[in-house]
């Protein structure tokens, strides 16, 4: 399944339990906040246990979001079942920064194994163990990307 939350881009693979995401547009508190609201939503609600989070071009995380990030958001989501997390590094380092304040606010949790990546096929093949399914699920992501016009409509509160 791929959907489109805002800038948001979201697949699901129920049968691996992976889900991967991709930030695309601008950040406002609010859509970076619903956002990451959905991400625990469709999380829980397919249980998935990988993720993939491409913050590659993640507009720059301002000091309130990463508060929020890291008192509000990261307590939720240690709470569901993902056990492993593939990591696509920001390209900025303002970004490379608030991700390792996150991260180390994160230590206060049990966590899932996290990773780092460069690119995405090498994610793909450490999250699903097989270079198969990876090419499998990115093939997925280019046929269903967003320029297909498909839309999830949800209503999430800020």
């Amino acid at each position: 399944m791929f959907c489109v939350f805002e800038s948001l881009y979201v697949q699901v693979e129920a049968d691996l339990r992976v889900l991967r995401w991709e930030w695309h547009g601008p950040l406002t508190g609010a859509s970076f906040r619903a956002a990451f609201k959905q991400l625990l939503m469709s999380t829980q609600q397919d249980r998935v246990t990988g993720w993939l989070a491409d913050i590659a071009h993640l507009p720059l995380v301002s000091i309130d979001e990463q508060a929020w990030l890291s008192d509000v958001w990261l307590p939720q989501f240690a709470g569901l079942a993902v056990r492993t997390v593939a990591l696509i590094l920001p390209l900025g380092l303002h970004n490379q920064l608030v991700l390792e304040s996150v991260l180390a606010d994160s230590r206060r949790y049990p966590c899932a194994e996290i990773q780092f990546f460069s690119d995405i096929p090498a994610a793909l093949d450490w999250l699903t163990g097989s270079a198969l399914l990876a090419e499998q699920l990115e093939r997925q992501w280019e046929q269903a990307h967003p320029d297909s016009g498909l839309n999830c409509s949800a209503s999430i509160p800020v």
